[in-house]
């Protein structure tokens, strides 16, 4: 009968039970090194902030595009011409008119000219309804404008602001020159006797294009209501001029800047190269001209406008 022996040496086990104890309290080691040294601990925040900041960017969470610069828009105007706070119910940011304005040189200026004649600006002065959150038809009893309330529902105007229409006009005189093109011009003077549109809305700017067609429904909506043209053109065309004065402030303080800077680094230095630099600053180009001269064409239009006799003979030589 045959017996079947195992080679089972007690040194080998311990042997072995040693190696794994050692590497067990070797991975210990590191372990609780790597948690109790700083640099260890840097390292760990770092590794979970990576791979935070990774996971978060590969899934965008809230607007992008063109709805996140449309929004970007709103905040902006919503802090310089005082939006209403429960906003308006058809946004000027989200119209292709306002793209076309922001970015002139992506669209050719006929496309713009048409763009405008065509637009209904009172759509963009209706605000939002307290009571609906945004919803509905936004009617209440009073309006920006006038007082006046009324028990009857159906008779109730709806609540309306300026404040879009002041964004849009002040955007305009940033963003496109005072004069139209010679391009335009030209082809205005070629085709005066076959064109169905007058010559003198050809020959005028962008601006001063936009800056007509809202002070007709600015004095359209006015006469509806009854109410002053003067004050309410100065109700749309003081925060336009307000915006500008302060843009210009800011850019008065990009041109002192350096030439503050070259002075005093040349009484430092004794090097008058500076304040050449400086200087040079000063005698630059002014790039506030076309924005300052659309507001001016702005006021002068707008006080045309509000004389009720010099705006009755201008309306009827725009009828005909």
């Amino acid at each position: 009968m045959s017996q079947r022996y195992t080679d089972h040496n007690p040194s080998n086990s311990w042997n072995d039970n040693n190696n794994r104890n050692s590497r067990h309290s070797s991975h210990d080691n590191r372990h609780s090194k790597q948690n109790g040294n700083p640099i260890g601990k840097w390292i760990q925040k770092r590794r979970r902030h990576r791979n935070n900041s990774s996971s978060s960017t590969s899934t965008p969470s809230g607007p992008v595009g063109t709805e996140a610069r449309a929004l970007q828009n709103i905040q902006r105007n919503a802090q310089h011409f005082h939006y209403p706070s429960q906003g308006f119910v058809t946004p000027v940011e989200h119209s292709l008119l306002y793209a076309m304005i922001q970015y002139p040189e992506l669209y050719p200026e006929s496309a713009v000219r048409k763009e405008i004649e065509e637009e209904e600006f009172d759509v963009y002065l209706e605000v939002k309804d307290d009571c609906d959150g945004g919803g509905g038809d936004g009617r209440k009893a009073t309006t920006t404008a006038t007082t006046t309330t009324t028990t009857d529902s159906s008779l109730q105007p709806a609540r309306e602001s300026y404040a879009q229409l002041s964004a849009l006009l002040a955007l305009s005189a940033e963003k496109n020159p005072a004069k139209a093109t010679p391009e335009q011009s030209e082809r205005s003077s070629n085709n005066s006797n076959t064109s169905s549109v007058e010559p003198s809305s050809q020959q005028l700017s962008i601006g001063q294009i936009l800056c007509r067609k809202i002070l007709r429904t600015i004095t359209q909506y006015s006469d509806a209501h009854s109410l002053d043209r003067n004050h309410e053109i100065r109700e749309l065309l003081n925060p336009v001029e307000k915006r500008c004065q302060l843009r210009n402030e800011q850019a008065a303080l990009k041109q002192l800047l350096p030439a503050y800077a070259g002075y005093t680094l040349s009484l430092m230095t004794g090097n008058p190269l500076p304040l050449l630099i400086g200087a040079a600053a000063l005698t630059g180009k002014d790039p506030m001209m076309e924005e300052n001269t659309n507001v001016s064409g702005f006021r002068g239009m707008g006080g045309r406008t509000g004389n009720l006799e010099t705006a009755g003979l201008l309306d009827e030589c725009e009828d005909e």
